[in-house]
């Protein structure tokens, strides 16, 4: 009766069965993951774990915009390695000068680890040469889309009637045209 006791454990002794431990453990884990995301732009993970990074690097990018000393100091405990401070500082807040939040994005794979099936993802920032979706516009590039979309038809002037009187673009009292200064600096461009 007890021959076969203890032939296929479950649960710490099963196959691929993953550890999690206590938070201050893994902290360490985050910290290398969060570097190499700065350091590649794109990362392939489980959703799980890239839902927690996230958290994450939208903190550090936000922090090292603000430039206080209390800021910088959560950017140094948070990043390891020097080439990832340099991208950050270097490639990054300059390229979400205007982004206030959203820095990153996730991307559902839509397919599954075959040792324990969690769902897979990406998770990238936005507004670089390689992102896989281009992200919305902000900032001068926004004001562009805008006019450009509320002057190219009847229906797009509809859609975004709203977001260009907010903008400026258009007079809230006469709302058939863009604004003359808006047309000669946003369409002459295109």
């Amino acid at each position: 009766r007890y021959i076969r006791m203890g032939v296929r454990k479950k649960g710490l002794h099963g196959p691929y069965f993953r550890r999690y431990t206590a938070k201050h453990k893994q902290w360490e884990n985050e910290k290398h993951t969060l570097n190499a995301l700065i350091k590649q732009q794109r990362l392939y993970m489980p959703m799980q774990r890239a839902k927690e990074v996230q958290q994450y690097a939208e903190e550090v990018v936000f922090h090292a915009k603000k430039g206080t000393p209390y800021s910088d100091g959560i950017v140094e405990s948070m990043l390891i390695s020097p080439e990832a401070r340099q991208i950050l500082y270097e490639q990054l807040v300059p390229r979400y000068k205007d982004r206030h939040f959203f820095f990153t994005r996730i991307i559902n794979r839509y397919a599954t680890k075959i040792k324990h099936q969690d769902p897979q993802a990406f998770i990238e920032f936005v507004d670089w040469p390689g992102e896989l979706r281009p992200a919305n516009p902000v900032g001068e590039a926004r004001k562009q889309h805008v006019a450009e979309q509320y002057d190219a038809s009847r229906r797009n002037r509809r859609r975004y009637i709203g977001e260009a009187v907010k903008l400026g673009l258009v007079d809230p009292k006469e709302p058939k045209d863009l604004k003359p200064e808006a047309k000669e600096t946003y369409l002459q461009r295109a």
